[in-house]
């Protein structure tokens, strides 16, 4: 059963629509925005339902990888969040697995309101040498790249160690520290503190009011 954390309140936050397509932004880009990238089955959606408190805003597939559109978050305090497209799945192609990327680095040239990107891995894997990338590109564009390991109620303390020790030494290899979260959205365990960390990034009191968004 999930936990998940409301002693912090965050937004209300409704699911406003999903494009296939950069070319179907059109004025979405102009709200502050969050997005959420990882590979499939890092718990993205799990994530999202427990940052909003709602077990079903984010559907949790069984077939990781099956999403390939970009899914737009609305919250009622004047910013979105969005899902990005899982990638790296062992099923997709290879082809399908740099189309992927492609939307992906579009998403970063384009989208003008990203104000954070977070990017989750599955803490009982290796963080990947492209996530890696992905945090160069994002700190070139002036976008805060959070790395997110997800996961972490599957690992005992020593590993939990490992995994701490791995981001140390990422953050060696690119020559700048990053923020980086360890949570589990099964627990609960820390999801307040990253609800916290984005509401006092993008200036939002944590008491909101009820008008839909």
């Amino acid at each position: 059963m999930h936990k998940y954390s409301k002693e912090i309140p965050f937004p209300e936050t409704k699911f406003f629509t999903s494009i296939a397509k950069l070319e179907e932004k059109e004025e979405l880009d102009s709200v502050p925005s969050i997005a959420f990238m990882g590979r499939s089955n890092s718990g993205k959606s799990s994530l999202l339902n427990a940052l909003s408190n709602h077990r079903g805003l984010a559907k949790v597939s069984r077939t990781p990888g099956k999403t390939k559109l970009i899914n737009i978050f609305k919250t009622k305090v004047g910013f979105n969040l969005i899902d990005l497209p899982g990638f790296g799945y062992s099923k997709a192609s290879h082809k399908e697995h740099k189309e992927m990327m492609k939307l992906l680095e579009g998403f970063l040239n384009s989208w003008k309101q990203l104000k954070i990107l977070f990017i989750l891995c599955d803490s009982q894997r290796d963080f990947p040498e492209e996530e890696l990338s992905t945090i160069e590109v994002a700190m070139e564009k002036k976008i805060k790249p959070v790395v997110i390991r997800t996961k972490i109620d599957k690992l005992n303390q020593s590993e939990l160690h490992k995994v701490r020790s791995e981001m140390e030494g990422a953050m060696n290899e690119i020559g700048v520290p990053f923020r980086v979260f360890y949570l589990s959205a099964t627990t609960g365990r820390g999801v307040g503190e990253l609800k916290e960390f984005i509401l006092e990034t993008l200036g939002v009191q944590t008491k909101v009011s009820n008008e839909e968004p």
